[in-house]
């Protein structure tokens, strides 16, 4: 999943702020967000956790789902 986040974390830059966590080290923050599986990505918005996408996309499906993200605003 790290070359498909690192091309959207280009390709969105300014638009989207990525971060990567390891859950093997930051088990208490994993398990607040439940976390069960990786990969995981959270997406929040105003510093509040509002959905979860469990498992691996294509980069061209998280490309589709991040833009109708950004046209909700």
């Amino acid at each position: 999943m790290n070359p498909v986040l690192e091309a959207l974390e280009k390709k969105y830059q300014g638009q989207i702020k990525f971060a990567k966590v390891n859950v093997d080290t930051n088990q208490a923050l994993a398990q607040s967000y439940q976390i069960m599986s990786i990969p995981a990505l959270i997406l929040f918005k105003d510093g509040v956790a509002k959905e979860k996408v469990v498992g691996y996309k294509p980069q061209e499906a998280m490309e589709k789902y991040l833009d109708s993200k950004l046209a909700e605003k």
